[in-house]
C-alpha cells in the first residue's frame, strides 16, 4: 500500500499527456475498443468511429495496449514525454481453428487439440458393437465396409491389405492377431494407448506409402498426469497394469491373459474347437520429456496365442482339423524435439517378429516375418500456418514361409524419401503440395508418387476440398514368393469434399471420390496353384460418404454415416472384371450414446445395415454375379461409473447383434458345385461383461 501511494505521488508530479487516436481494421474502424497504458488504469474505449482519447500522468518508454473482442491484442511501445500523442492501432482479426482452414481431404481426426471429428478412446470403448476394438468402432464411418468373416479395415473398395497402421510414424506389420479360417480377429492395441487417431479414407499425406487406399495414423499419449493401478475383471479373463509417475519420466507395466472357453461353454451355437482361443500379453511404456519440447517415447509388446478347431469338409465329408500358435513381439521408439523455434525433427526405429506356427491335419505349415524400420524426418514453419517437411525411411521385412522341411524365404528391402508443404495463401487458402520416392531392391523398380489438394474455407464453420494423388503398394508376399519380379501396384485418387464443423457440436460432411487401379496382380490357378502371375490387373471404385454427428444435445451424442460404392476389378484369378466380394453397395451405421447422472450411467446402441455382397458361385456361368442377403446387426452397449472403496470403477456391458439375426457373409462350394456352406458368425449373439478399477494416487508436483 505504501509503494501504492508513492508511486502515485511521484505521478502527480508530471504534467499530464493526451494520448488519441483511431483504431482500425484494414480500412475499417473498430468501435468498443479497449485501449490502456499497460500495468496503469489509464486508458479509454473508441467510439462508434474508432476514434479514442485520454489523458495520462505517466511518463517515460510504455507500452500501449489495445483489445477488442474478434481481434488479436495489439502491443506498441510508445514514448511519453508530456507532448501530445497520435497513435492509429492497426489490428488484425483473431484466427481460431474454425476461422482457419484445414487440409482434411479423406481425413477423420482427433486428438487432445482437434475434438471434432472422430475418434476418441472413450469414443471407441462406448461405441456398441466395437467390443472395444479400434478398428471395430472405425467400421462405423463413412468409406469403410463391415466385414465379418476376416480381420482389416476394409475402405472405399480396397482389400483390407490396402490399408496400414502407423504407430507415432512407424508402421505396425502385423496390427491384428493371426487369421483363423472364417473367424474375424481383433486389432492387438488398446485404444487407450493413443491420444489421438488419424484415419485416411484417400487421399494421404505424401509421408507415408505402401498402401493403396488409406492409413490409420495413431499417436500414443504423451506423459500421464499421475501414478495409477488399473485391474480388469472380465467374463473372459483378467487384465492388471500399473503407471508410475516420476517429474519428467514415466514407466507403464501391463499384463492379460485371456481365455474363451467359459464363455464358448455357455453358447448352443460355437466353432467346434479342439482348444478354445487363449492369449497372453505383456507390454512396457517407457515416455521421457527430455525438455520443455523434446518426448521420446518406448513401446514394447509381446503376445502369445494358441487356438485349435475343426471345421467341415464339404468334398470330403467328415471334419478337417487346424491348430494355430501366434508368438508376436513389436518394438516401438520415438523422439521428436524443436531445434528452434522453426525447425523441429522426428526420429524413430521400430521391430517386430510375427511367427504362426500352423497344422492343418497335421501337416505342419510356419509363416515366419522380422521386420525393420527406421525414419527420420524434419518440419520448418513458415509464414503463420504454413511449413515444409522433408525426409526418409528405410524398411526391410525377412519372410520365410513353408510346410514340412520346405521353405521359401526372401528379403524384401524398400527405401523411401518424401518433401511435402502446407501452404496458406491465405488463412482462408491452403495447398499441400507433396512428392513421394520408393525404391525396392528385391523386385529392381522405383516409383515417384506426387499428391496435391487445395481447401478453401466456404464461410466461417464451412470448407471444401480437393485432393489428387498417385499410392504404390509392393505385391502381398505370397505373390513375392512366387515371382520376384513383379512391379509395384498402384491406384490414382481424386476427392472432392465438403465439411462444415460448429465448434465441437455438430460435423457435416460430404465426400466423392473416384479411384483408379493399375498394375494390380492378376493371373492364372490350377488346381489351386497359380500358373500365371503378372501385374495385369486393373479396377476401379468410385462413390460417395455422408457423415453427422451431434453433440450438442444434453448427455446425447450419436453420429449417422452412409456410404454409397461402386466398384469392379479385374485382378488375382477373376475371370471377368467384376465387383470383389468384400463391397457392398450400401452402407448405414447410427451410433447413439446416452448419458444418464442420475445413475451414473451411459448407454447406447449401434445400427449397422449394409446391401449382400457377391460371392462366387460355380454353378452360374455369370462370374461373381450372386449376392448374399443383406446385413443387420443391431448392438447395445452400457457402462455404470462407480466406486469400490473409493477406487474409480466401471462396470461395463456389451451385446453385439442382439436380435440374432443371421448374417451370411459367403458361401463355400465343393469342387463339383453340388455343396455349399454358409460362412456366418462364430456365434449369432456376443456378450461381454467387464469390470475395471482404477487405484491412483496423484504425483503431479504443483
Amino acid at each position: 500500500m505504501y509503494l501504492a501511494f508513492t508511486f502515485s505521488g511521484i505521478s502527480s508530479l508530471y504534467a499530464q499527456t493526451r494520448i488519441h487516436g483511431k483504431v482500425m481494421s484494414g480500412k475499417e474502424s473498430i468501435p468498443g475498443a479497449n485501449i490502456i497504458i499497460k500495468d496503469t488504469y489509464d486508458g479509454a474505449s473508441s467510439d462508434k468511429e474508432g476514434k479514442f482519447s485520454f489523458l495520462t500522468y505517466e511518463n517515460g518508454e510504455k507500452t500501449l495496449v489495445v483489445s477488442s473482442v474478434g481481434f488479436e491484442p495489439y502491443e506498441q511501445k510508445i514514448k511519453i514525454e508530456g507532448k501530445e500523442l497520435e497513435i492509429n492501432p492497426i489490428l488484425k482479426q483473431t484466427i481460431t481453428e474454425l476461422d482457419v482452414v484445414t487440409i482434411s481431404v479423406g481425413t477423420f481426426e482427433a486428438s487432445e487439440e482437434k475434438k471434432s471429428l472422430m475418434l476418441r478412446p472413450l469414443d471407441i470403448v462406448t461405441t456398441a458393437g466395437s467390443k472395444g476394438d479400434l478398428y471395430g468402432a472405425l467400421q462405423t464411418l463413412p468409406g469403410t465396409q463391415t466385414i465379418g468373416e476376416t480381420e482389416g479395415l476394409f475402405v472405399r473398395g480396397g482389400a483390407g491389405s490396402e490399408t496400414k497402421t502407423v504407430l507415432d510414424d512407424m508402421i505396425i506389420p502385423n496390427p491384428f492377431y493371426s487369421s483363423l479360417p472364417d473367424i474375424a480377429q481383433r486389432g492387438r492395441f488398446s485404444p487407450f494407448m493413443f491420444k489421438g487417431t488419424i484415419f485416411n479414407t484417400g487421399g494421404y499425406s505424401a509421408q507415408y506409402g505402401q498402401a493403396l487406399s488409406s492409413v490409420l495414423l495413431l499417436n500414443s499419449r504423451d506423459l500421464p498426469q499421475k501414478t495409477t493401478t488399473d485391474l480388469s475383471i472380465m467374463a473372459v479373463g483378467l487384465g492388471a497394469s500399473h503407471t508410475h509417475k516420476w517429474e519428467n519420466t514415466s514407466a507403464t507395466i501391463s499384463a492379460n491373459y485371456i481365455n474363451l472357453k467359459p464363455y464358448y461353454s455357455l453358447l448352443n451355437k460355437k466353432p467346434d474347437w479342439s482348444a478354445e482361443p487363449e492369449s497372453k500379453d505383456f507390454g512396457f511404456h517407457y515416455k521421457w520429456k527430455t525438455s520443455s519440447t523434446g518426448m521420446f517415447k518406448f513401446f514394447s509388446g509381446f503376445s502369445n496365442n494358441f487356438t485349435s478347431l475343426y471345421y467341415p469338409n464339404i468334398d470330403k465329408g467328415g471334419k478337417d482339423h487346424f491348430s494355430l500358435e501366434n508368438t508376436n513381439l513389436y518394438v516401438n521408439s520415438s523422439y521428436i524435439e524443436m531445434l528452434n523455434p522453426k525447425w523441429s525433427v522426428l526420429t524413430g526405429y521400430s521391430g517386430s517378429y510375427n511367427k504362426d506356427d500352423m497344422k492343418s491335419n497335421d501337416i505342419p505349415l510356419q509363416r515366419n516375418q522380422e521386420s525393420n524400420h527406421g525414419r527420420i524426418a524434419f518440419t520448418k514453419t513458415y509464414g503463420r500456418f504454413s511449413n515444409f517437411k522433408f525426409g526418409g525411411e528405410m524398411f526391410q521385412q525377412k519372410i520365410k514361409n513353408g510346410y514340412n522341411n520346405y521353405f521359401l524365404s526372401f528379403n524384401k528391402p524398400l527405401s523411401s524419401a518424401f518433401t511435402e508443404t502446407d501452404f496458406f495463401v491465405t488463412p482462408k487458402l491452403a495447398t499441400r503440395l507433396g512428392l513421394r520416392y520408393e525404391n525396392s531392391s528385391l523386385i529392381n523398380q522405383e516409383n515417384l508418387a506426387p499428391r496435391a489438394s487445395i481447401s478453401v474455407k466456404t464461410g466461417k464453420k464451412s470448407q471444401a476440398s480437393f485432393a489428387w494423388g498417385k499410392f504404390y503398394q509392393l505385391p502381398e508376399n505370397e505373390f513375392t514368393l512366387m515371382n520376384d519380379s513383379l512391379n509395384f501396384e498402384n491406384a490414382e485418387h481424386f476427392i472432392v469434399n465438403f465439411q462444415k464443423l460448429n465448434e465441437e457440436k455438430r460435423t457435416f460432411r460430404i465426400e466423392a471420390y473416384y479411384k483408379k487401379y493399375d498394375d494390380l496382380i492378376s493371373g492364372i490357378k490350377n488346381n489351386y496353384q497359380w500358373i500365371i502371375l503378372d501385374n495385369s490387373g486393373s479396377g476401379y471404385a468410385k462413390g460417395f460418404d455422408i457423415f453427422w454427428r451431434d453433440k450438442g444435445l444434453p448427455m446425447i451424442d450419436y453420429w449417422i454415416s452412409y456410404s454409397y460404392l461402386d466398384t469392379k476389378r479385374k485382378y488375382l484369378d477373376f475371370q471377368k472384371e467384376a465387383t470383389p466380394t468384400f463391397a457392398p453397395k450400401h452402407t448405414f451405421n447410427i451410433v447413439y450414446k446416452h448419458y444418464i447422472p442420475k445413475i451414473t450411467t451411459s448407454a447406447g446402441f449401434t445400427y449397422t445395415y449394409a446391401t449382400g455382397r457377391p460371392y462366387y458361385n460355380p454353378n452360374n456361368p455369370d462370374f461373381l454375379s450372386d449376392y448374399t442377403p443383406d446385413y443387420h446387426n443391431l448392438s447395445f452397449t452400457a457402462s455404470y461409473l462407480t466406486s469400490i472403496k473409493d477406487h474409480f470403477t466401471v462396470i461395463y456391458t456389451g451385446i453385439g447383434n442382439i436380435t440374432a439375426y443371421k448374417n451370411i457373409f459367403g458361401y463355400r462350394y465343393s469342387k463339383d458345385g453340388t455343396k455349399r456352406q454358409e460362412i456366418t458368425s462364430p456365434t449369432p449373439v456376443s456378450v461381454f461383461v467387464g469390470m475395471f478399477i482404477t487405484f491412483g494416487e496423484d504425483r503431479v508436483r504443483n
